[in-house]
């Protein structure tokens, strides 16, 4: 009698726990329609996924999230891993905190996450270790604690690069406005992109930096920055500038102000318009991030990870240059 109630229990105690396991996987099914459908009011079609993958970039037209959402997706497919991509507000960057709460919550199986470097990162890698959801960090410029698996294309490296090409074009006669994104420390020199610059125009005695300034986001707030600039500072001759739509902007108002060739420009990253003002000499070269490489990287790191191998040591992506002939050494 005793052995009968026993086995009786164990079998209503399977039952139960096979229940709940059911309705968890309904749960966090639904939670992931719900990313597609509810919160971003659009509905995908359905993918015969193994994985879930979130990507949280900043909503910005700037063409390095482009290739950041070309790479992870060009073998998502094969990889059966479907790709759901959340953008915050650049003006709202703790949004991006609210989106990888949201990951967190809703269970997805990896998070792709670009960050800047002025966050701590070890609070999101102990939440997602405790979800067993994947967490790669990204970006520009390696966050305080992010430790292994950091994805970036470096900052620094990227103004040195600026600089470099600068230097080749002007030599001592450098006289240099930087234009730079809002993401940062507040004091625009002590940006690793301006830090770049300079250390790579020092060989050069008499080039000089004249003015260095953060630009909001959007094309126009480009356009506006490189005016005050260029009217603040008329001697200037070169301007580097930090990303695409600062690139972008910086062109159309050298433009229009007629000083084509007199003042150099050195952009960041590639777009249709980019590429053809650097054909038509408007801007004499481009420093190109390798942000698709960056989104292939941060897929195969995420399935490396699902099978248990641990992340490698920060990889930086590098760049390639895009420059006009005359910009060409």
């Amino acid at each position: 009698m005793f052995r009968q109630v026993s086995w009786f229990l164990v079998l209503l105690f399977g039952l139960a726990l096979a229940g709940a396991t059911t309705m968890n996987l309904v749960l966090i099914n639904q939670a992931r329609k719900a990313l597609d459908e509810g919160i971003l009011g659009t509905k995908t079609r359905e993918l015969p996924a193994k994985h879930h993958l979130a990507l949280v970039i900043p909503d910005t037209t700037d063409s390095f999230f482009d290739g950041l959402i070309a790479g992870v997706r060009e073998n998502s497919a094969a990889s059966e891993v479907a790709i759901q991509v959340f953008r915050y507000r650049e003006s709202a960057p703790e949004e991006a905190e609210a989106y990888f709460q949201l990951c967190l919550s809703s269970h997805v199986d990896g998070v792709v996450l670009f960050t800047g470097s002025e966050r701590d990162q070890r609070a999101r890698v102990a939440q997602a270790e405790a979800e067993n959801v994947v967490f790669i960090p990204v970006g520009t410029q390696a966050p305080g604690g992010s430790g292994q698996g950091f994805i970036g294309s470096s900052s620094f490296l990227q103004g040195v690069e600026s600089g470099t090409l600068l230097g080749r074009l002007k030599g001592q006669s450098a006289r240099v406005g930087v234009l730079l994104t809002s993401e940062g420390d507040s004091d625009a020199r002590s940006d690793p992109v301006f830090h770049g610059v300079s250390l790579a125009l020092r060989p050069y005695q008499g080039a000089e930096i004249l003015q260095v300034a953060r630009v909001g986001p959007g094309f126009l707030s480009g356009e506006e920055a490189a005016s005050n600039l260029l009217r603040s500072q008329p001697s200037i001759n070169a301007l580097v500038c930090a990303s695409a739509p600062i690139t972008e902007g910086a062109a159309q108002v050298v433009v229009e102000l007629g000083r084509v060739g007199r003042v150099v420009i050195i952009g960041t990253d590639e777009s249709v318009t980019i590429d053809r003002l650097v054909d038509k000499g408007v801007i004499a070269a481009s420093v190109v991030r390798d942000s698709r490489k960056m989104g292939a990287v941060a897929l195969s790191s995420f399935l490396a990870a699902r099978e248990g191998t641990p992340f490698r040591s920060a990889v930086e992506v590098g760049f390639k240059v895009r420059s006009n002939k005359a910009a060409q050494p």
